[in-house]
């Protein structure tokens, strides 16, 4: 089975509508406020956007979430548990967090964790965590008490305070 498999339209407009509904967000209003179901934790990277780190780091740090949110998921997931990766605008996909992730030539996922320029949302099968990058408050939100445990056995280093 290839990982990273894109949802059919008719998929994904139902999965957007579960989350709109999930998480309060109004995509395109003025108010778009992301209000994830409790627990959950809202993180600053704005430091993962910073031109004053030296690019070496920015890279690093990003290398860094990419690898702590994978351990978070696979430790949150059974081997035939998927998550759905939803960019806003874009094609999203299906896929398991204990298969290869492929990279772009960009060197990253086909939705990335990291929101740079992009919402980026990533959910467990069954909507009970989920993790979501907002680009304009540059926040990601971690909600669902599984997750929020496996972020703390795997804090990425841009969810630290430095």
């Amino acid at each position: 089975m290839v990982n990273w498999r894109a949802l059919s339209q008719t998929k994904q407009d139902r999965i957007w509508s579960e989350v709109n509904q999930l998480i309060k967000w109004m995509p395109g209003s003025r108010f778009h406020h992301i209000i994830p179901p409790d627990p959950y934790r809202v993180f600053d990277i704005s430091s993962g956007m910073s031109s004053k780190a030296g690019h070496n780091d920015v890279s690093e740090v990003l290398s860094d979430l990419e690898t702590s949110i994978l351990k978070a998921f696979q430790s949150c997931t059974g081997k035939h548990d998927v998550i759905y990766a939803l960019d806003w605008q874009h094609d999203g996909y299906i896929f398991s967090p204990h298969q290869t992730v492929p990279k772009d030539e960009f060197g990253e996922w086909p939705v990335p964790v990291f929101p740079n320029g992009d919402y980026y949302f990533f959910f467990y099968q069954d909507f009970s965590w989920g993790l979501l990058g907002d680009p304009w408050k540059r926040t990601i939100t971690v909600f669902g008490k599984e997750l929020l445990k496996a972020i703390d056995k795997y804090p990425p280093i841009l969810f630290q305070d430095r």
